[in-house]
């Protein structure tokens, strides 16, 4: 890329623990810092600010993080929360309130930054959730859905994480030792689907469209 494409370009994080690169080896290896050296390659002097909060759910992020895209103006907002929501067993119609609330809160707060929402992941490939793996799989299934239609309600690309996680080989090489957040093999999986969103959205966004 050329010109408009190749200036520097600001990027904030709000989620939870998956969203900071918990599991991976270094965070520096957690998915959204892989998705920004990527990005930084071609566009040299881009920045990234992550108010992620480990164990956050998305009222969590609501509350706590969204206020924060104030401090900075950022160009694009990798949101990524929900795996909590669905381990705590939050209703489904909560979580879709709240993810809505969300994203609408950051168009009234930021209205020029563009959003990427990551969906919920398929929370049952834990195996810490054997004993109730199908319950568990239905409520990431719904509260991804939630996600997606929050997504084209808001004008905002949606990474689509649940059929990411659903249709793995083998579930173990993703995760990590606490075999609930991503290892280091597990959030390279992830940041390529989140990177060729990212690619789109960023060049929709230096041409103007």
């Amino acid at each position: 890329m050329s010109g408009a494409s190749e200036a520097p370009i600001e990027i904030a994080v709000l989620g939870d623990s998956l969203a900071l690169g918990s599991g991976a080896s270094d965070s520096s290896r957690g998915f959204a810092f892989d998705v920004y050296h990527s990005l930084a390659i071609t566009h040299p002097g881009s920045e990234i600010t992550n108010y992620a909060i480990g164990g956050s759910t998305a009222a969590d992020v609501l509350r706590l993080q969204v206020g924060r895209l104030r401090e900075r103006r950022a160009d694009f907002a990798i949101v990524c929360v929900g795996g909590n929501d669905v381990a705590r067993g939050v209703d489904p119609e909560s979580f879709a309130r709240s993810y809505d609330a969300l994203l609408g809160a950051i168009r009234r707060t930021a209205p020029r930054t563009h959003i990427i929402a990551v969906g919920v992941p398929n929370v049952a490939i834990s195996p810490l959730f054997a004993d109730h793996a199908s319950l568990i799989r239905r409520l990431a299934l719904e509260d991804d859905r939630a996600v997606r239609e929050a997504a084209v309600k808001h004008g905002a690309d949606y990474v689509d994480l649940f059929a990411v996680t659903n249709g793995l080989r083998d579930p173990a090489v993703f995760l990590s030792a606490d075999r609930f957040h991503p290892s280091d093999s597990g959030h390279a999986v992830i940041s390529a689907a989140v990177l060729g969103v990212f690619l789109r959205a960023l060049s929709r966004h230096s041409t103007g469209r």
